[in-house]
């Protein structure tokens, strides 16, 4: 007959046995920082993306000021029409320029943009007018391109409520990640 102590030894190591069987056994959960409010700003639609780059809607001339004084180093425009040469005159921002359009962007004008956004000088912002569906599908393929995100997890952040992402209005957008070849754009970005 085996005694109390010892039985109860084999009961512990049977379970951790099993526990650690079940937990190999688990697929391994990815966590992914979503973007984050910058608090105490007056940039518009303001998020820090990661270490290297932010995401906002069209900063003033105060508001260029401020992203100097930030730190910031490069500003990435995704406006069709309207260039950031009057609101960032006086700083030594580096403006950068990649018109778009959210309803009919191309992948050439999505591969310039996100060559710019590898090789520019950062911390670096990118924004359209809002900061909501260009400056939201620049960011998922950031997050897809550079950071190995899935196409689910950069999908589930473009479409959070505090991005204004249109979707009714943009929904190719959505279409154009869910079916974009991420291997070839990253080969496109280093040929470019």
């Amino acid at each position: 007959m085996t005694n109390f102590p010892q039985a109860l030894l084999y009961i512990t190591i049977f379970l951790t046995s099993l526990s650690g069987a079940y937990a190999s056994a688990q697929p391994e959960t990815v966590t992914q920082q979503a973007a984050k409010f910058v608090p105490e700003s007056t940039v518009d639609n303001f998020y820090q993306v990661s270490e290297e780059l932010y995401r906002s809607g069209q900063p003033g001339a105060p508001q260029m000021q401020e992203l100097e004084q930030r730190g910031i180093k490069s500003i990435l425009n995704l406006r069709n029409f309207h260039t950031d040469d009057a609101e960032a005159k006086g700083t030594m921002l580096n403006l950068f320029h990649v018109p778009m359009e959210a309803g009919r962007f191309t992948e050439p004008q999505l591969i310039a943009a996100l060559k710019i956004m590898k090789d520019a000088p950062k911390p670096m912002v990118v924004h359209c007018w809002h900061g909501s569906d260009r400056t939201g599908l620049m960011v998922a393929m950031y997050r897809m391109v550079f950071q190995d995100w899935s196409k689910e997890a950069a999908l589930a952040e473009l479409k959070q409520p505090e991005f204004g992402y249109h979707q009714w209005a943009y929904y190719n957008i959505i279409q154009y990640i869910e079916q974009v070849d991420i291997n070839n754009i990253r080969s496109q970005i280093d040929s470019y």
